[in-house]
């Protein structure tokens, strides 16, 4: 826990109720100054983890802090709200300041996982590695049906990304490994022909999909619900449309300001909600009403596009976020 949110976490009011969840709930004090009614029946609600984020489930104010990110306006005024002085804030925004140096590891950033190495399966080489060897023509031409996935899917074969392995039900699959620490500790195995299941796969639960080669440098980190997404825009994937307390954490611990770029579609509704929860930002993309994920606006528009559509569209916050994803809805109920 950092001094900022200890601070935080010491003018939460006596009788708050922390859930099994994490979160802890208490009677907002947000509400009354925002000309509602006084809250009598804890619809605040506050999460700490390597940050902290409070949505009041009644007047719909929000507000977030992450370590490396100032003391927001709206953060200094539920402090006050909540009895901070003005020596409180000064010394919220002095330690706020520290977790800006390079030199800062917060005590918890650590997501504190570990995941055991996984086998690819029996035969798997890299695409690269195939095209090099002299196979039979109906090996030959099950390679070369995954090759053409991969390149319609608009990326590299011969990247070290795509396997292929020859073992009976997975002739006609491209196999994306999975990593952490740079070992293999998981698969999927995407089907380029028609049929199910589309997938097949060996993973841990709760992985992040291509967390280990984010770049320290970057300001951002795009989530993606797919691993295809991620690859497309250097970004991971949750490999679902949910996020876990585990994911999060990982994700977290990298230490960027994190954008969610949702799948177009229904079920991309509950990934935006987590994602409020979790204090990060989310995209909301003006996409044409054919495009449904990343892969396929990085295909239409180019790499650059999206990720500058991304990081203009991108809300902060439940309020903004509720707007912009009812808009999103109503168009896609009209496609």
């Amino acid at each position: 826990m950092t001094l900022v949110l200890d601070k935080i976490q010491s003018l939460l009011p006596p009788r708050s109720k922390a859930s099994p969840s994490g979160w802890i709930s208490f009677n907002a004090p947000c509400c009354v100054h925002r000309g509602h009614k006084p809250d009598r029946r804890k619809r605040g609600g506050a999460r700490f983890d390597t940050g902290f984020v409070y949505n009041c489930f009644n007047c719909k104010y929000s507000t977030s802090w992450q370590p490396g990110r100032g003391i927001s306006g709206k953060l200094k005024s539920l402090c006050y709200w909540l009895g901070a002085d003005e020596d409180d804030i000064k010394e919220l925004v002095f330690e706020a300041l520290k977790t800006e140096s390079p030199e800062y590891t917060p005590i918890e950033a650590s997501a504190n996982v570990k995941f055991d190495d996984k086998k690819l399966p029996e035969g798997s080489l890299t695409i690269a590695e195939w095209i090099e060897e002299d196979l039979d023509l109906n090996l030959e031409t099950a390679l070369a049906y995954v090759v053409e996935y991969i390149v319609d899917r608009g990326f590299n074969p011969t990247k070290d990304n795509f396997y292929w392995s020859p073992l009976n039900g997975f002739e006609n699959r491209v196999i994306l490994p999975f990593t952490y620490n740079g070992r293999i500790v998981g698969y999927t195995a995407r089907k380029v022909t028609a049929g199910k299941p589309k997938y097949l796969s060996e993973q841990h639960k709760n992985f992040v999909f291509n967390a280990d080669v984010q770049n320290p440098d970057q300001r951002y980190i795009f989530v993606c619900e797919g691993p295809f997404d991620a690859l497309s825009i250097g970004g991971v994937a949750l490999l679902t449309n949910s996020i876990h307390e585990q994911q999060a954490k990982i994700i977290n611990q990298l230490g960027k300001e994190v954008i969610v770029i949702p799948d177009q579609d229904r079920a991309g509704m509950n990934l935006i909600n987590q994602a409020v929860d979790y204090g990060w930002s989310v995209a909301f993309p003006n996409w044409d009403k054919d495009i449904k994920d990343v892969n396929d606006a990085v295909n239409t528009y180019g790499e650059l596009f999206v990720l500058v559509d991304a990081i203009k569209t991108a809300q902060h916050g439940a309020i903004k976020c509720e707007m912009a994803k009812r808009s999103m809805l109503k168009r896609i109920e009209n496609d």
